[in-house]
C-alpha cells in the first residue's frame, strides 16, 4: 500500500528504494534493546512502541490526502520513517515478550498458532482492503486520498493490538512467578557464547563478542543484501509496468500473509521435535527462488505473481518460526533472550537497507540505456544470484543442536507418502 501511494504521489525509484531501506535501517535501534528491556519491561516497551508505529503511518497518510506543497513526498516519508522506528521498537521488544509468555518445550508450536492466527487476521483483512480500494477509485475518488484513507483505515483497526498485548503481559508475568528465573540459565554456554555467559556491559550498544557471533553477522550480511536489493521494487514493476492495480497488489500481499497459514502448525511441531536450522535451510530454499517468480510474471503472464505471492508467505512464515526458534533463547532474563536474535536483526537491517539503493541506482541506470523491462529483468536475475549465494553463510549460523534439513523434508514426505496410502486403502 505504502509502494502505491508513494507511487500516486509521483516518487520515482529513489522514493521506491527509500520506502524498502527505511524499515532495515532502522533495525539499528535493535542495538539498545537488551539495554532498554533491562530498564524497562519488555511489555511497557512494546505499547509504547504501538503507539508511535500507527501515529507515524497516520502521518503519512496525512501528506497523502493533503499534499503539502513542495512537502509532500518528504511528508510522507518522514511519516513512514517515524512509523518504522515504532515498528523495530515493537518487534524487538515482543521477540523477549513472546519467548517470555511460553514455556521452552512449547515455544515452536506457541510461535506456529501465533503466526497462524496473524496470518488468517491478515489474509481477511488483505481481502477485504483491496476490495474496497479498487471500487473506491473505480468510482473517481483520486488515487493518493484512496491508498491514503486505506493507510488510515489500516491504522484504526491495528490499535485493536492493545488488547491482547494486555493479556500477553499477564501471562508473561504469570509464567515469571511460577518458572523463576535462576541464576543457571544465565550462565549456560548458548550457540553463540559456547564457553558460558560473558561479563555482562551494561551499554546501550550491543556488538558482536564471539567468533560464533562474528559467522552470524556474516550470514545476516549476505542475507540482508539479497533480500533488500529487489524489495518494493516488485511490487513498483507490477503497478507501474505491468498495469497491476493498487487492490491487486493488496490482495496479493493478503494471498502471502494467508500462506503464513499453510503448514504454519508444521514448522512449529517440527521445529520443537527436529529444532529450528534444519527447517531454516528449508525455508532459505523457498525464499531464495522468489525472484524467478517476478521473473516469470515480468516476461511470461502477471498470473505467475500469485504463485510467488503464495509460496513466499508459506516460506516467510516458516522462516520467521525457525529464525526465533534459533536464536531466541528461551531461559534468562529478556535482554539476554534476544542478544543473539539482536546482533541477526541489525546486521541484517544495515545490508538490507543498503541494497534498495544499490538497486534503485541500477534501475535508473539500466532503465534510461536499455528500458524498463531490461532494467527490472538485470534486478530480478542479479537478486536471485545474491540469494543463492548466502546459502554458505547460512550453514556456518551458529545454532542449538538441530537435525539436517535433508533428513526433516525426508521425514515429512516419508508421512505424507504413509497418510496418502492410508487414505486410498
Amino acid at each position: 500500500m505504502f509502494a502505491g501511494l508513494a507511487v500516486a504521489l509521483g516518487g520515482g525509484h529513489f522514493t521506491i528504494a527509500a520506502l524498502a531501506a527505511m524499515p532495515y535501517g532502522a533495525r539499528l535501534l535493535h542495538l539498545a534493546m537488551p539495554e532498554l528491556l533491562r530498564r524497562f519491561q519488555a511489555g511497557r516497551v512494546a505499547s509504547f512502541a504501538t503507539w508511535l508505529e500507527r501515529g507515524g503511518y497516520l502521518l503519512a497518510a496525512l501528506c497523502g490526502i493533503v499534499r503539502p506543497p513542495g512537502l509532500t513526498v518528504t511528508g510522507f516519508l518522514v511519516g513512514f520513517g517515524i512509523g518504522v522506528v515504532g515498528q523495530q521498537l515493537y518487534d524487538g521488544s515482543m521477540a523477549s515478550l513472546h519467548s517470555e509468555a511460553t514455556t521452552p518445550d512449547t515455544y515452536g508450536s506457541y510461535t506456529a498458532i501465533k503466526s497462524r492466527w496473524a496470518s488468517a487476521a491478515g489474509m481477511t483483512l488483505g481481502i477485504l482492503a483491496s476490495i474496497a480500494l479498487d471500487a473506491t477509485e473505480r468510482f473517481g475518488v483520486p488515487a493518493h486520498v484512496a491508498r491514503s484513507m486505506a493507510i488510515a483505515g489500516g491504522v484504526g483497526i491495528h490499535l485493536l493490538i492493545t488488547l491482547p498485548l494486555a493479556r500477553l503481559r499477564t501471562r508473561a508475568r504469570d509464567i515469571a512467578f511460577a518458572f523463576p528465573t535462576t541464576s543457571l540459565a544465565l550462565s549456560l554456554p548458548t550457540p553463540t557464547t559456547p564457553n558460558g555467559a560473558l561479563t555482562p556491559q551494561r551499554s546501550w550498544i550491543v556488538l558482536p563478542r564471539t567468533p560464533e557471533q562474528w559467522r552470524l553477522v556474516r550470514f545476516a550480511l549476505a542475507w540482508g543484501f539479497a533480500i533488500g536489493f529487489s524489495t518494493r521494487q516488485g511490487e513498483a514493476m507490477a503497478i507501474a509496468h505491468l498495469g497491476v492495480s493498487v487492490g491487486t497488489i493488496m490482495f496479493l500481499s493478503a494471498v502471502a500473509v494467508g500462506g503464513g497459514i499453510v503448514g504454519a502448525k508444521s514448522w512449529g511441531e517440527l521445529g520443537d521435535r527436529f529444532g529450528g536450522k534444519g527447517l531454516m535451510s528449508i525455508a532459505f530454499a523457498g525464499l531464495s527462488l522468489d525472484p524467478v517468480w517476478w521473473l516469470a510474471a515480468l516476461f511470461v503472464h502477471p498470473g505467475f505473481l500469485f504463485v510467488g505471492y503464495l509460496l513466499y508467505g508459506i516460506c516467510n512464515s516458516g522462516w520467521n518460526i525457525t529464525v526465533s526458534m534459533t536464536m531466541v533463547r528461551t531461559a534468562g532474563a529478556g535482554a539476554e533472550r534476544i542478544r543473539a536474535f539482536v546482533v541477526y536483526s541489525v546486521a541484517f537491517g544495515l545490508a538490507a537497507g543498503l541494497a534498495p539503493l544499490v538497486s534503485g541506482a541500477l534501475l535508473d541506470i539500466v532503465d534510461a540505456r536499455w528500458g524498463t523491462t531490461a532494467a527490472y529483468a538485470t534486478l530480478f536475475s542479479i537478486a536471485l544470484a545474491l540469494r543463492l549465494s548466502a546459502y554458505r553463510w547460512l550453514r556456518q549460523v551458529p545454532a542449538p543442536q538441530a537435525e539436517r534439513g535433508a533428513y526433516v523434508s525426508a521425514v515429512v514426505l516419508r508421512a505424507v507418502r504413509w497418510r496418502v496410502r492410508r487414505k486410498a486403502a
